[in-house]
């Protein structure tokens, strides 16, 4: 551990004790690669793990006091478990560690997914939990998710701002013409489109979801994207990790837990899935990750046949 790291970590473990949370030193991890939260892993002195969660910004601080709201309005409405925070101020946010570990895990340096589930062939019982996870959240009243501060986006706003994404990528992306004409097919197709709004996760890929030593899903982290919005948007991140298969069998499994369908659905989250790397790219940009802007140029920049 450098100079500067031990500064940081000494800085948290200062600020947790503040507030009542004594982490040993020795067993203090850092993970400096979250873009929102500088977080620290620890183990308290009787031995319980934690999670300590540090805003990287006035915004994101700002945003606590949502975060944990929502926390609290879906901790008993899902499956599997969520995080429960025992601090969460804009200095600090501290909960014990959750069961399981990350289906996958991208590496620091070469960005590299590391699996603990199998990608191309998942646990049916990871599809079917995730399946059901999403069909109990998607259920939650959206008057409900609303109060809790949340970003609430109408159907017409979550259209226009991919119709705005379509325009910054061919201008500052290098779009091909017929990746401009698919993106413009399918905002013009109503039917692809969802008829309502629901509280969605908002960032449901791999490495927000928990699994065991079995691979099941017993987790799911990270709720700071979390808004009313498209559900279409839930199945593009939880499924495009994967090999396409595996999103028929995560819709049967939503549907098969109450979760509403519409006949452009799978259509919706297919064409999702291709242009996520206008998202990322888009995101680049705005967030100078210029790896997410490479990416978009190279894969947007050819012909598609969608």
């Amino acid at each position: 551990m450098d100079d500067t790291t031990a500064r940081l970590v000494d800085a948290l473990l200062t600020t947790a004790r503040d507030r009542g949370l004594e982490l040993r030193r020795e067993s203090a991890v850092l993970d400096e690669t979250g873009w929102d939260f500088r977080v620290l892993h620890g183990v308290d002195t009787g031995g319980a793990r934690w999670i300590l969660r540090v805003p990287r910004r006035p915004d994101v601080a700002a945003a606590v006091d949502v975060e944990a709201r929502l926390l609290a309005l879906v901790r008993d409405r899902l499956p599997v478990a969520v995080p429960h925070w025992r601090i969460a101020d804009r200095e600090l946010v501290a909960y014990p560690r959750l069961a399981g570990e990350p289906a996958a895990s991208e590496d620091v340096v070469t960005f590299r997914l590391h699996w603990r589930i199998d990608r191309q062939n998942p646990p049916q019982s990871y599809v079917e939990a995730l399946g059901r996870c999403m069909a109990a959240l998607h259920a939650t009243p959206v008057e409900e998710a609303a109060a809790t501060g949340i970003p609430v986006r109408r159907l017409d706003g979550v259209r226009a701002r991919f119709g705005e994404q379509l325009v910054l990528g061919r201008a500052e992306l290098g779009m091909h013409d017929t990746w401009w004409g698919r993106g413009r097919r399918w905002l013009d197709d109503d039917a692809l489109w969802s008829p309502r709004s629901v509280l969605v996760h908002g960032d449901l890929h791999p490495g927000h979801t928990l699994v065991d030593d079995t691979g099941n899903l017993v987790g799911v982290l990270d709720w700071s994207d979390a808004e009313v919005g498209d559900p279409g948007t839930e199945f593009v991140e939880a499924a495009r990790k994967f090999e396409p298969s595996m999103l028929d069998d995560l819709l049967a499994a939503y549907a098969a837990h109450g979760g509403q369908t519409w006949p452009g659905l799978a259509r919706h989250v297919r064409e999702g899935i291709a242009f996520a790397p206008l998202t990322l790219g888009v995101l680049g940009l705005t967030s100078d990750q210029e790896r997410y802007v490479e990416a978009a140029r190279a894969r947007l920049g050819v012909l598609t046949h969608g």
